[in-house]
């Protein structure tokens, strides 16, 4: 009985735990397809900074994939232009790093991030 009682405030106690935790909103695919740039990006810099150059193309090459294929179908015109950049950038990138051009890579990695800064501010945040 005692075994019982126990198991009961349990279960009571967890649903209770899961019920007061606040519902997250899903994301839509556009911060779904952001959170997945901000991914590689961190983890480019990573396995750079670890000299991990398969590691960082391969990212660069994840990065390049998703934004040929977004950016071939965006409707905004400049959207579209700057996440064709980003790809165009990536791919620079996983080529530098397939010769493990420590200094190229890192330059790449800058003009991605100065991309996505600029797309943020035409774009983004005027909304």
């Amino acid at each position: 009985m005692k075994k019982l009682i126990t198991l009961l405030a349990v279960v009571v106690a967890a649903s209770v735990v899961y019920a007061s935790e606040p519902a997250k909103p899903e994301l839509r695919p556009a911060q779904k397809a952001m959170q997945a740039r901000a991914g590689w990006m961190k983890a480019m810099g990573e396995n750079l900074a670890a000299k991990k150059f398969a590691d960082v193309a391969k990212d660069a090459e994840a990065l390049a994939g998703q934004t040929q294929k977004i950016g071939e179908s965006h409707p905004n015109p400049l959207a579209k232009e700057l996440t064709l950049k980003v790809s165009g950038l990536a791919k620079a990138t996983a080529e530098a790093a397939g010769k493990q051009d420590e200094a190229g890579v890192k330059t790449k990695l800058g003009e991605i991030k100065a991309t996505c800064a600029e797309c943020h501010a035409k774009i983004r945040d005027k909304k």
